[in-house]
């Protein structure tokens, strides 16, 4: 379903949670967008957390020092996220609100 997201270059790698979303959003077909955006949070801490979480850390710099982006993700925990949330989780949670703000599927009568 997800493809592989394009690796940044280490002097760009995003130094925020909402920069990571951005590039994520601009790399997800529409197709993967709709179906997140139907997902439950259940549902995303599972199946989605699965196939992004890996990619997320490692091409966004969460296993080898971007410290900007960890302090972002830390940022959200104890205040909208249980303290001890991944922080791959943090940006996929972000992620799925924004979609689901922007990319739900309405009813159009006609």
């Amino acid at each position: 379903m997800f493809q592989p997201l394009d690796t940044p270059q280490p002097k760009q790698l995003p130094r925020t949670v909402e920069e990571v979303v951005t590039i994520l959003l601009n790399d997800l077909p529409l197709r993967d967008r709709v179906v997140l955006s139907t997902l439950s949070e259940e549902e995303l801490d599972t199946s989605v957390y699965l196939a992004l979480a890996k990619s997320i850390r490692e091409e966004f710099g969460l296993y080898n020092g971007n410290d900007s982006l960890i302090a972002s993700c830390n940022s959200f925990l104890g205040v909208e996220y249980d303290s001890y949330e991944d922080p791959a989780m943090v940006i996929i949670k972000e992620l799925w609100k924004k979609i689901k703000r922007n990319h739900r599927l309405r009813v159009i009568k006609g």
